[in-house]
């Protein structure tokens, strides 16, 4: 019947749709990689057979390259020209014989090795193309070349070459954060990555823009429940036993800015930062500085992984400000259906001077709200609101934070 292959893959679990899609997906990214080697290869038999002057087709190439090689056999281009002419004659055996050879002469001109490499990938050894990507890759200073990286990413896609990923992710080539950037944000599947990003974790190679980048694809793509254990693996074991619903809610740590840890996007006129005051309850509390300026977008926030149920917010201020609205904390459920943040919880009203107190505020995590968002927000003054400030107000001065928490009342 007409069709039915299609009725048939939307008949499949979400789960089989989305690895059919991310499997065809790496199927076409490596066909693309061969016959963009392909013609890579056919501009060169070109060139070969313009410089042959009346010698043309694979014969007339073989013969010029030969001609060529008579007079300096040590010139790797036209080696890997008779190469390609007999691969193109069909006289496989040959051609791989002047392939090596050329490997020998050229062990590092990284625009040779990418053609071997395309000749590799046409024969279908996929893991020696790969393993020549590598040495092309090895032999230029800096980021990959854009077909080299391509090609290295079209590989992992495939799947079927982890060990040989693991094993660069272990090395730590120079070209390896470029290659990571690309790869974090073009892998058909997140997961992918991130089962590279913890070989390099065990091997103390891992940096802190690596874990970034993962962990925000998989918040992107609402893989939450993954980015969480992700975020959780990449913290030191001492902060990782000490996780809470808030996490860093004392601020006796830096804040990294990383996954499910505090978010301070960079802006004018305001300065977030863990500071020595009185009156805390450990070493640091949390000072939001404002250079009487309009406010702009939230200060600071988090992601949250609330369970449904009711909760309490609670911490201590203190409040050195000149504003007419003040601040407050709301908590937000992102459900990522492309609905607006509904409100779950603000506190109480937080303006003008006053020394370090108490609040809190109890609210409901409802069933359908699997990820929620706690933000430093312009109060709201009226009665009941359930969004933030809808107009903008200047603020000047400093207010402090400590022993933010979450509660679990049942």
């Amino acid at each position: 019947m007409r069709g039915s292959g299609i009725l048939r893959v939307f008949a499949l679990p979400r789960g089989a749709v989305t690895a059919l899609a991310v499997a065809v997906a790496a199927v076409l990214a490596w066909r693309a990689v061969a016959t963009g080697l392909d013609a890579l290869s056919a501009r060169s038999v070109a060139r070969a057979q313009a410089a042959a002057g009346a010698l043309s087709g694979p014969v007339g190439q073989e013969t010029a390259s030969r001609q060529h090689l008579a007079r300096n056999p040590a010139d790797a281009n036209a080696l890997l020209a008779l190469a390609l002419a007999l691969e193109r004659q069909g006289r496989r055996d040959d051609a791989s014989a002047a392939i090596r050879a050329t490997l020998g002469l050229a062990p590092a001109d990284p625009q040779v090795l990418i053609r071997i490499a395309g000749y590799f990938l046409r024969s279908g050894d996929e893991a020696q193309a790969l393993a020549t990507f590598k040495r092309a890759a090895d032999a230029a200073p800096g980021d990959p070349n854009d077909v080299v990286a391509r090609a290295l990413l079209a590989g992992l896609d495939t799947g079927r070459h982890r060990e040989f990923f693991d094993g660069i992710a272990r090395a730590n080539p120079v070209w390896w954060p470029g290659f990571f950037r690309l790869a974090c944000a073009q892998a058909a599947d997140a997961g992918t990555v991130a089962a590279v990003l913890a070989v390099r974790a065990q091997a103390s190679v891992a940096s802190s823009e690596e874990w970034r980048c993962v962990i925000e694809r998989l918040q992107r793509e609402g893989q939450w429940a993954r980015a969480h254990q992700l975020w959780l693996n990449s913290l030191p074991l001492d902060q990782r036993q000490r996780i809470g619903y808030v996490f860093n809610g004392g601020f006796e740590w830096p804040i990294s800015g990383i996954g499910f840890d505090w978010i301070v996007p960079a802006q004018d006129g305001v300065v977030v930062s863990t500071e020595r005051s009185d009156g805390t309850t450990g070493q640091r509390a949390l000072s939001v500085a404002f250079a009487d300026k309009r406010f702009g977008e939230p200060p600071i926030h988090q992601h949250l992984l609330l369970v449904p149920g009711r909760h309490r917010l609670e911490g201590r201020s203190r409040t050195e400000l000149e504003s007419r609205l003040g601040l407050q904390w709301g908590v937000y459920c992102e459900d990522g259906r492309g609905r607006a943040p509904r409100q779950l919880a603000r506190s109480e009203r937080l303006a003008g001077s006053a020394e370090w107190k108490a609040f809190r505020v109890d609210f409901l995590v409802p069933g359908d709200c699997p990820v929620q968002r706690l933000r430093l927000e312009l109060a709201n003054p009226g009665t009941g609101a359930i969004t933030p400030a809808p107009s903008a107000a200047r603020i000047k001065g400093t207010v402090w934070f400590d022993d933010l928490r979450i509660l679990v009342l049942d």
